[in-house]
């Protein structure tokens, strides 16, 4: 029997978790699941890419930020693909919705996924009055044991409702290059062959700490190291950081591409990859980096030491710290053993823990489960 799940979003752009469903509704089994995705706003980045795969898209529910008349369009579209299933994700909106349609008898089972922790700040992600609904979910899923702790002990969540599923890469398309891949990928992005490439791949955005990335790399070529710093994704902050490059004299050293479908293909081309945020989940971009075989330097944040070995596969300096962070990158780019090593131990890694067919198989397993619950229920 095909189980038909709707995957309910409040909007659906470029973004690590985006990305990562997009890519598990592409490897799910499509006989055992039929998926349509419901969009509250504009459809985003990824709509075409699922139309392409023949899920049923949804958007537009929501014509302006108080629409009260939005649950009625959803509820035309629940009506249409009565799913057995509503997977959900941590937004105000979408969990309201998802709530009323349970209720309704408009959905069997809701499961809302979390992809974000409290900042260091102390921000909670979770807004009082959400949680009596949360609690009355069928299922929480976090991406990290990490967050599963904070859901319970700061959100005060129900520990026996939450499941750690770690999110995966897909090792088909994220491996280490070959030499002749490699220099032809570093050729087309005009790096020098002693040139130490460093990338990040992050929405621009204060939190994600670019401007660190940037002042660090500024001392490293005022030392004289040969560096290009490659910034792979859009924000907000790009014209602010394109400034600041100019000011600390390193523009012609910094590239900004902008949103890229081939990440896979730059992360090749670089020599290190850095994560400077000031907090994250469980940035799937570190396992993305580790399987082709980059050496990390990642801020120690959310679930960071949940992925990597610190000192074995990457260099883990506090958040904030960018005298850590500029020292970390001095002793990478200085030593290109140890860039090796790191690589190597990273690749390792993915492959023993975090395999992109685990993650599908282990969150298919979790609406089965739901679901057969649910029918032995009203038998």
């Amino acid at each position: 029997m095909t189980r038909r799940i709707l995957i309910l979003d409040n909007e659906f752009d470029m973004g690590g978790k985006e990305k990562s469903l997009v890519q598990f509704i592409a490897h799910a089994d499509r006989k055992r699941f039929h998926f349509a995705m419901c969009c509250l706003k504009s459809g985003g980045y990824f709509k075409e890419a699922l139309m392409a795969m023949g899920v049923p898209f949804y958007d537009g529910i929501l014509r302006h930020r108080f629409d009260a008349t939005g649950f009625f369009g959803l509820t035309r579209v629940l009506r249409s693909e009565r799913p057995d299933l509503i997977y959900t994700f941590s937004h105000p909106n979408t969990v309201i919705f998802s709530y009323l349609a349970k209720q309704r008898g408009l959905a069997d089972r809701v499961v809302v996924s979390y992809h974000a922790m409290g900042d260091t700040g102390g921000t909670r992600q979770v807004v009082p009055y959400l949680l009596p609904l949360l609690r009355r979910a069928d299922a929480l899923l976090a991406v990290a044991e990490i967050q599963k702790d904070y859901l319970v002990e700061t959100e005060r969540l129900p520990r026996d409702k939450i499941r750690v599923i770690h999110n995966g890469v897909d090792t088909s398309k994220f491996q280490a290059p070959t030499a002749a891949e490699r220099s032809a990928i570093r050729k087309e992005l005009g790096l020098g062959d002693h040139e130490i490439a460093i990338i990040s791949v992050a929405s621009l955005k204060p939190l994600k700490r670019i401007d660190a990335l940037l002042t660090a790399a500024a001392g490293l070529a005022r030392a004289g190291e040969a560096v290009r710093v490659i910034v792979v994704g859009d924000g907000s902050e790009r014209a602010a950081l394109e400034k600041l490059a100019a000011e600390l004299g390193i523009e012609a050293s910094v590239s900004f591409l902008g949103l890229r479908d081939d990440v896979e293909r730059v992360l090749k081309a670089s020599d290190v990859f850095v994560l400077a945020s000031r907090t994250e989940a469980f940035p799937n971009v570190v396992l993305e980096a580790m399987a082709t075989g980059v050496p990390v330097i990642a801020t120690d944040v959310g679930s960071v030491r949940e992925m990597v070995e610190p000192d074995a596969s990457a260099l883990i300096v506090s958040p904030g710290d960018d005298a850590a962070l500029a020292a970390a990158l001095r002793r990478l780019a200085g030593d290109a053993a140890l860039r090796a090593r790191l690589g190597a131990r990273g690749r390792e890694i993915v492959n023993e823990r975090f395999r992109f067919d685990v993650m599908c198989a282990k969150r298919e397993e979790l609406f089965e489960e739901l679901i057969a619950k649910r029918e032995a229920v009203l038998q």
